[in-house]
Order: C-alpha cells, then structure tokens, then sequence
C-alpha cells in the first residue's frame, strides 16, 4: 500500500509519485557540499516549487471529489443610473445597478489561495497550516525572475517544506470524507 493510494485518478497519482521521487533527489543535491551555494539555493527554490504544486494538487484533488463547490459573483443587466446619482464615498464614480448572480466557478478560476481558504473555513486546515502553505507560496512565488528574492530559501526551509507536505499527505485521505 502507498502513500499516495487515496488519490483514485491512476493519471494524477503517476504524476505526484513522479514528482515526490524527483523532490527527494533534488534535495540530495540541495546537500551535496561540493555544490556552490547559488545552485543549492537554486535547487531549495526547485524543491519548493514542486512541493507547493504538489499540496495544491491534492488539495484540488480533495475538492474535486468531495464534490463541493465555490462560486464568485457575476453581474449582468449593468445600468448607468443618470450622473445626478453620486455616491457620498465616490463622487466622480458613476452609479450603477446590476443583476447580482452566483456562479459556480470553475476549476481554472481556482488558485492555491482559494482553496487554503476554503478548506480552512471548512475546519479541513488548521489555521497553522493554512498560514504554513501560504507563506510556503510566498516562497515559490519568488521564482518568478522579475520578483524580489527576499525570502529566504535555504535548506531549512525546504526540511519545514517536506514536513509540510509529509503531514498534508498524511491528512488528505480524512479530508476526502464528506461530512
């Protein structure tokens, strides 16, 4: 039996297998004394990426078979009311008025915030670990190259990082329970 049996879809376990073995190697090399520090930073940076996708993989995964749903609110009928009508707040804002309606929001609309959020509020996360995922985005987000490399991405961060993802695999199949 694997760690990874809970997830039912034969193509995204493969995918999530694949990708636990290559975050392991890579941080055998993130260690490797004979590395510079530039590519051990480099590869903490890789590391992160893969372990944060992988939490929002499962986290998806966990959404998608619980069967709930999120929606966003879309407006339609949007009408300019005359420019008489101003808002206290908004003056030089026109007014309108518009037919609110809830709409499912589809799996691409869905981030990795969204669903931190959702399941936190559902009590599936602790808060702890919500904040925990969160910042560890933080972290991914800085290999964008146009973003500021201000947080730190050492291999301290990357030991809290696969704890993190140990203990999120370790809690999904209960999550998967609908309540």
């Amino acid at each position: 039996m694997g760690i990874l049996d809970f997830v039912t879809d034969d193509k995204l376990r493969k995918t999530l297998e694949i990708s636990l073995e290559y975050i392991f190697r890579l941080h055998n090399r993130s260690v490797d004394e004979t590395e510079s520090s530039f590519y051990k930073e480099e590869t903490c940076r890789v590391i992160i990426l893969y372990v944060i996708s992988f939490i929002e993989a499962i986290l998806l995964f966990i959404y998608r078979t619980r069967g709930d749903k999120m929606e966003r609110f879309e407006y339609k009928y949007i009408q300019h009311l005359p420019s008489e009508y101003k808002h206290k707040g908004r003056i030089n804002h026109p007014v309108v008025i518009a037919v609110q309606e809830k709409i499912e929001r589809k799996d691409y609309e869905i981030g990795l915030n969204d669903l931190v959020k959702f399941f936190e509020n559902k009590k599936l996360l602790l808060s702890e670990t919500a904040t925990n995922i969160l910042s560890l985005n933080d972290v991914r987000n800085t290999f964008h190259f146009s973003k500021a490399r201000n947080q730190v991405c050492d291999i301290e961060r990357v030991e809290e990082a696969l704890s993190l993802l140990v203990y999120i695999i370790d809690k999904a199949p209960r999550a998967l329970r609908k309540n």
